[in-house]
């Protein structure tokens, strides 16, 4: 049979277009076979490990950026000149979907510019301006999928729950279950218990938890509001126009985010007249702004590769409390829970350049690149 790019579809007849259907079919069902034999073995010698992943998913969700810069010629163009880094050539893939496509290709060239001068954070601040003023709506309303979740009993009296929400409904949702999270750990680190590999079990947990206390609340007693972070400015409150930012979640109306402050606490993050929230050595744990001033900054872990959002992580001493370092933001970075290990017990190291970007290296002291530096 030919190659399917080599025939006019439109010339078979209705016996040969079928008969290319189950062909292609097959030859679908042969591929996926050989890469789920070659996805086992490689999950089997857990491969994923030496770039210091969490497991074969993240390692692989991690691509999805480099994919993106395919379609990114001047970005891609200085990254390979090392004009860019690879944190801000990452930061430059995220702003890319189906509503930015155009305006990116506009201003792709004036964008790399004018970032590749910057500090990765000062890089995010300016990408995050522009997402806001070329998408200014958001995702259509009108092609909003209806939230779900499913229910599903399984075979020795175990349950399975599945769920799909949109960005306020996550944010609610995933803000709580975490919050909870971070009680349990807390909790469970001054026990003794060993953590690791125990995320979802503890997500479980405070599921559980969630449910157990709605019901304690069924009685008329308002239940505690569980907080989700939006950055909002105060002209997008006061006006409605533009957009704002869910922590976590992605971009919505300032209509929605003046709802949502509608009944909620509003709290403004002070800083210095440096632009920075320090506590110095009078406190090893990362303060309440502090930590705020960190999920805005670095969005959630900084490990090469890893997506895992803030409320997944920790404030990481980059020079270590223990041998002198300072609370500071300078000194401060959010890893996942599995990255903090790998840095404290698991023989990686991080270190911030004067640039302001996070440079990681493997225990053989070989420099940990990010998934898009090898695109």
């Amino acid at each position: 049979m030919c190659e399917p790019t080599e025939v006019d579809v439109h010339t078979l007849g209705d016996g040969a277009l079928q008969a290319l259907v189950v062909e292609l079919q097959q030859q679908a069902d042969r591929l996926e076979a050989a890469r789920l034999r070659v996805l086992g073995e490689w999950d089997a010698r857990a491969v994923w490990a030496l770039d210091g992943a969490c497991n074969g998913a993240s390692w692989l969700a991690a691509r999805r950026d480099a994919r993106h810069l395919r379609s990114m010629p001047e970005t891609a163009a200085a990254l390979a000149e090392g004009r860019l880094a690879p944190a801000t050539a990452r930061l430059m893939a995220r702003v890319l979907n189906e509503r930015t496509e155009r305006a990116l290709a506009r201003d792709e060239a004036v964008l790399v510019d004018t970032v590749a001068g910057l500090t990765v954070d000062d890089a995010a601040v300016v990408l995050r301006w522009w997402q806001q003023r070329v998408d200014q709506d958001g995702p259509d309303p009108r092609h909003r999928q209806a939230n779900g979740a499913w229910l599903s009993a399984t075979l020795g009296g175990r349950t399975q729950l599945k769920a799909d929400l949109d960005a306020e409904a996550g944010a609610i949702v995933g803000e709580w279950i975490q919050a909870e999270v971070e009680r349990l750990r807390r909790q469970r680190r001054q026990a003794g218990e060993d953590l690791t590999g125990q995320g979802p079990r503890l997500r479980a947990e405070a599921l559980v938890e969630m449910a157990r206390r709605a019901s304690a609340a069924a009685d008329g007693r308002a239940a505690a509001r569980p907080l989700v972070w939006v950055l909002a400015g105060e002209d997008e409150l006061r006006s409605g126009e533009g957009t704002c930012e869910v922590m976590g979640s992605g971009l919505v109306s300032a209509r929605l985010a003046q709802c949502l402050a509608c009944d909620c606490d509003l709290r403004r993050v002070v800083i210095d007249a440096e632009g920075r929230i320090n506590l110095g050595r009078t406190e090893r744990s990362a303060g309440q702004t502090q930590r705020q001033a960190l999920t805005l900054r670095d969005g959630g872990c900084r490990f090469p590769g890893c997506d895992r959002p803030p409320g997944w992580c920790e404030a990481h001493h980059i020079w270590w409390w223990e041998h002198g370092g300072p609370t500071d933001l300078e000194n401060l970075c959010l890893l996942c829970s599995h990255h903090h290990h790998l840095c404290h017990t698991g023989g990686f190291t991080c270190e911030r350049e004067p640039g302001g970007e996070l440079v990681f290296h493997r225990p053989d002291g070989s420099r940990l690149e990010a998934p898009l530096a090898r695109a």
